[in-house]
């Protein structure tokens, strides 16, 4: 039995309501058959007319409005004929009135379906004298009570296939924005690697040139300290040799040279920006490594202004401490596209500054409308000799 189900269902709209259709006309014109000595005016109108209602059936699905406005047509001219208590007639008018509740995309076009088939047993009280008006409430209420509960079943799955659908597309942009998040993350990484290789080998470079130049004089003659040097610089060009490939693994073509920034570079940003650049405190040594990621964290803060409120007021203060780098920029915010979304540059900024056990936060500023990135960079212990 369920196969046979299973079998129906995948047959097209047009062939059910095709089989449908057939059937309850055959009905139809049997029951009229059987019923001729009660049947009132021209037999073969009233044939016809029947045959009108119940093949309207075979469009209640596809198109419903015009399955409505053909039963509605074919119910007022079999009661301007006469009589013809042939049951088949009043089911199609039933079945039409669901379906056009049921399967029209648009609430007026149901309503018009009802309408029709109202305005259609609204005639028969123009025919017949005698029918109460109970009776003529209740041939309207039956249809009615039909179309309601139809059409409510029909919005409330409407409603959860919006919803269904909203929640497919939830989970696609979710999964396009984490895509996307782990795209910029691992390009970040890259770009870290890049600039890591350069300022490690640039100190990789200089050991092996000062342990070159000190087995070049005379304190190499001593055995144990020629040795030494040798293992220095064998592990050095080794160490070099491995970073080297490291870089051609990584290699970017679109990330452009990968020279690392400095904090001398931060001038020119704050320059090219049109950014008032303050300086607090007194600039200590820091590695290369550490000046690269001051100078991406101001270049990427910088960006951010520039795209979400481009013209707004911008200063970029770097504040020496004993203990840290802190790095604050802030916008006013004054134009109207200042909503400052952030996006994966934060990101970005946070897997630098995580290198050195810093932290980055970035929100509202608090003293007023704009925006404030605030980056601390940790700066080691000096230890004395």
């Amino acid at each position: 039995m369920s196969e046979l189900g299973a079998h129906w269902r995948r047959l097209s709209p047009w062939v059910r309501d095709g089989v449908l259709a057939t059937a309850v006309t055959v009905v139809g014109q049997v029951e009229l058959l059987l019923l001729a000595e009660q049947v009132e005016g021209p037999r073969l109108l009233q044939h016809a007319t029947f045959a009108v209602m119940t093949g309207s059936l075979l469009l209640r699905r596809l198109r419903p409005v015009t399955a409505a406005a053909a039963v509605s047509a074919g119910l007022a001219l079999q009661t301007l004929l006469g009589d013809a208590p042939a049951v088949a007639g009043f089911l199609a008018v039933l079945i039409v009135t669901y379906s056009v509740a049921q399967y029209a995309d648009r609430r007026r076009d149901a309503l018009l379906g009802l309408l029709a088939v109202l305005a259609s047993i609204a005639v028969y009280p123009f025919v017949n004298a005698d029918v109460s008006v109970a009776d003529e409430i209740a041939n309207a209420l039956i249809p009615t009570l039909v179309w309601v509960f139809a059409r409510l079943a029909r919005e409330r799955l409407d409603r959860a296939v919006r919803a269904e659908r909203e929640a497919a597309e939830h989970r696609e942009r979710a999964r396009e924005a984490d895509a996307a998040r782990a795209a910029a993350l691992a390009a970040e990484r890259r770009r870290i690697a890049r600039e890591m290789h350069d300022v490690v080998g640039h100190g990789v470079t200089l050991m092996l040139l000062h342990a070159g130049a000190v087995q070049a004089g005379p304190a190499a003659r001593d055995p144990q300290t020629a040795a030494a040097l040798d293992v220095v610089l064998d592990a050095g060009r080794t160490a070099l040799d491995d970073l080297h490939r490291l870089l051609r693994v990584l290699r970017d073509d679109t990330a452009g040279d990968g020279v690392p920034g400095t904090l001398a570079d931060v001038e020119r940003l704050a320059e090219a920006a049109s950014a008032e650049l303050v300086v607090d405190g007194r600039p200590g040594q820091v590695s290369a490594a550490v000046e690269a990621t001051a100078h991406r964290v101001v270049q990427e803060s910088l960006t951010n202004v520039r795209r979400h409120a481009p013209g707004a007021a911008v200063r970029v203060l770097l504040r020496w401490t004993d203990a840290a780098l802190e790095i604050e920029v802030t916008d006013d915010g004054r134009t109207p596209a200042g909503d400052h979304e952030p996006g994966f540059g934060l990101l970005g900024m946070r897997e630098r500054v995580a290198l050195f056990d810093g932290r980055v936060s970035a929100g509202p500023r608090p003293d007023g409308p704009g925006w404030r990135t605030v980056a601390v960079l940790p700066l080691p212990v000096p230890v004395a000799a």
